[in-house]
């Protein structure tokens, strides 16, 4: 016979007795464990959480009454059933041990049939008051996710809120969102143990049990990891990490497997029960639409962002263009008259540049150009800004940078350009450039078209006085 491993703690401190109760536990199933008194009884709750409580009520120690009002109030023990028993039948005592949350009782010498009917009674009132708790709360998880599916929030908080009341109602070691994509691949779009993570991609190759879900279109029950052939090439890697079953449910729109629920759990005894499941299975239906809005909004964000990208690079060289240059001209001369704090600007023009498109084409020219663009911009600081101001002619902003500091990283600039080789044809080209330099602030300064004036004056005046040279304004 056996109760599924169900748990009783018999608390007496009559050996004879706890003897006696454990062996008819034993015979019916259950596992018994033992407290020799009130104190022994508290700390066995704690550790071991049996399913139901056989509790004397005259003990040494702590009586059976102050243990009882103990695991109700202190220490939160609510559901589980409590079974007073006494050798006394007094009312009054009877009276008590119930308004202090005990279930029933039984006078002694305990009979049995009676025992174990009283027992089992208890038990499946326990059963119920479980069924009951955890239907209520599935109900407010899914109110929870239907609140967040209507509501202004994005579809990436909708998903994370999705993973987040799983994990909170089930008992799992990871729950994910994997969005499916194509040629293999597929996208861990969020996670309840690390919120970081946001389209990480995966091989699904290395995941047997979403490709099951993808061959089969239905809910894959992984029990046991180790002895399921599904899993043979990562079993391994899974016991390592602890993990002994799995669930995936996948997520269908248009009767496209566009996405798995999965849920990992180290669970020992028991894998999924079919509530879980069930659970699940209304949940991913949830998450259908959430995960569709995702994949369009990342799709639409990365063309915005390309075409933020368009409109803001010369097409040519990919620096920045003239537009976008004069608008964070205003914005950086602006913070730095604000703060205080100075802004240097740098005009540089490739000498003879007329010469390299006369002598190896327009073509070449282009290329040139493009190659010096990436020399400046990969030569200046992040925070630094470079752009195509027109022709040959480059233009870089660099803040927080006085006199001193930008005249050093002009000659930095001219020297790296001087000593590349650009690409020809058939030979490589010298190339290099006259630049101008001007600072905020400074006397001669008022306003950010008069830092770009000066630099230009002083580019100008490089250019006329032999090239090749960097000339301050």
């Amino acid at each position: 016979m056996t109760n599924n491993g169900l748990k009783v703690l018999i608390v007496d401190d009559d050996s004879v007795l706890r003897n006696v109760v454990m062996e008819m536990l034993t015979s019916w199933g259950y596992e018994g464990i033992e407290a020799r008194n009130g104190k022994d009884a508290l700390h066995k709750v704690m550790v071991d959480k049996p399913d139901l409580i056989l509790l004397d009520l005259i003990m040494p120690d702590i009586n059976g009454h102050e243990v009882c009002r103990k695991l109700r109030t202190e220490m939160n023990v609510l559901a589980t059933p409590i079974i007073i028993l006494t050798a006394r039948y007094e009312r009054d005592d009877i009276r008590k041990g119930l308004e202090v949350g005990a279930s029933d009782y039984i006078v002694k010498p305990v009979e049995p049939f009676e025992l174990e009917a009283r027992i089992k009674t208890h038990l499946h009132i326990k059963d119920l008051y479980d069924d009951a708790s955890a239907e209520k709360k599935d109900l407010a998880t899914l109110l929870e996710i239907s609140k967040a599916v209507s509501s202004t929030l994005n579809s990436r908080d909708i998903l994370y809120t999705i993973v987040k009341c799983v994990g909170e109602v089930i008992d799992v070691d990871r729950c994910s969102i994997v969005r499916i994509g194509s040629k293999g691949v597929g996208y861990v779009v969020t996670t309840y143990d690390n919120p970081d993570i946001n389209n990480l991609a995966i091989d699904l190759g290395k995941y047997p049990e979403i490709r099951s879900v993808l061959d089969v279109k239905g809910t894959v029950i992984i029990e046991d990891i180790q002895n399921d052939p599904r899993m043979a090439s990562v079993k391994d890697i899974l016991k390592v990490l602890g993990l002994s079953s799995l669930l995936i449910i996948p997520i269908i729109l248009r009767e496209e497997v566009i996405g798995t629920l999965v849920l990992r759990t180290s669970r020992k005894k028991t894998s999924f029960s079919p509530r879980e499941v069930k659970l699940c299975q209304v949940i991913a239906n949830l998450a259908a639409s959430a995960l569709t809005n995702a994949h369009l909004f990342e799709s639409v964000e990365l063309n915005n962002l390309e075409l933020e990208k368009l409109a803001i690079t010369d097409g040519l060289t990919g620096a920045y263009n003239h537009r976008h240059f004069r608008t964070r001209l205003d914005e950086e001369f602006n913070r730095a008259k604000r703060y205080a704090t100075p802004l240097s600007c740098i005009m540089m023009d490739i000498d003879h540049f007329k010469n390299i498109n006369d002598a190896f084409g327009h073509a070449q020219g282009d290329k040139v150009l493009s190659e010096i663009a990436d020399l400046i911009t990969n030569n200046v600081r992040k925070i630094d800004m470079v752009a195509r101001y027109g022709g040959e002619e480059f233009v870089a902003l660099l803040p927080n940078t006085d006199k001193e500091g930008v005249f050093i990283e002009a000659e930095r600039l001219r020297e790296a350009i001087k000593a590349y080789k650009c690409s020809g044809r058939d030979r490589c080209i010298m190339v290099t450039i006259s630049l101008g330099v001007s600072t905020f602030p400074s006397p001669d300064i008022s306003t950010a078209d008069e830092l770009v004036g000066r630099a230009d004056d002083a580019l100008y005046k490089a250019k006329r006085t032999g090239r090749d040279k960097t000339v301050e304004a």
